[in-house]
């Protein structure tokens, strides 16, 4: 048997950790002293903590781990693809982070630092018979809700959109609804009216789009207008099949003086 010293030295991992290890359920010495209180380790442990470790370091939490650390093969393979895929999400995040920190040194170059380009125009827009479907949602269950608008089994005859009538921005709770135009008329479609608009194209990644929204209310406080109505993106391309720098997104929002 190993003393819990000797143990940490061999895990190098301190007695500290081993001890909340014990506490929580996730390794428990394999004998402890009852009279002074020691903790006894096997050297059959070591796997145990060297899997504990690997998960640890992969990203699972130690509730995670607990589930795991006798899983079979299967569930842990599966478990392990999962956070592969997680990892992969957050590592191609992080490199178009890398991307737009490269671009805007550049821009302090040019002392254009995060001055957002993009294509601004006045349009007048005519109403259009749209099927739709509202609820208030986080932003990140937003596929689901464009998942039921495509399930109500009307034709889709163009670029899907997405109205935001929420006040204020909460990403938790966004009473958003989505559409597209269609010929159709039922109790799943409603007129969107028409009528002047600011019209901004954005280019790339949704994660940029803040930029061109606050490039927008810039314009419209400039040349002197006021937003009428809520404000809705038009989805040019599909993200599904499309690369984040080459998406187009269409930014409308209704104005009046």
């Amino acid at each position: 048997m190993l003393s819990i010293g000797e143990f940490s030295k061999l895990c190098m991992v301190t007695t500290k950790t081993l001890r909340h290890y014990d506490l929580i359920g996730l390794l428990k010495p394999i004998e402890l002293n009852s009279e002074n209180g020691y903790r006894y380790y096997s050297a059959g442990q070591l796997a145990t903590m060297l899997r504990i470790l690997r998960l640890k370091d992969y990203g699972f939490s130690l509730d995670e781990i607990k589930l795991l650390i006798d899983a079979n093969d299967e569930d842990l393979s599966n478990a392990m693809k999962r956070k592969l895929a997680e990892l992969n999400l957050i590592f191609e995040q992080e490199r178009l982070k890398l991307h737009r920190l490269k671009q805007d040194i550049e821009e302090l170059k040019k002392g254009d630092f995060m001055k957002k380009q993009l294509q601004i125009s006045l349009v007048e827009t005519t109403p259009v018979n749209i099927a739709t479907v509202r609820e208030t949602i986080a932003i990140k269950d937003f596929t689901d809700i464009m998942q039921k608008l495509f399930s109500c089994g009307l034709p889709c005859e163009g670029s899907p959109i997405a109205i935001y009538h929420c006040p204020d921005y909460n990403p938790e709770a966004t009473d958003v609804e989505v559409g597209f135009p269609t010929s159709v008329k039922s109790d799943k479609t409603r007129i969107l009216e028409g009528g002047l608009c600011v019209k901004g194209v954005h280019y790339g990644d949704y994660s940029d789009l803040h930029e061109s929204y606050m490039a927008l209310g810039k314009w419209i406080e400039e040349n002197g207008y006021r937003i009428a109505r809520a404000p809705y993106e038009k989805y040019i391309n599909d993200p599904a099949t499309t690369p984040k720098q080459d998406l187009i997104t269409e930014i409308y929002f209704p104005i009046e003086k």
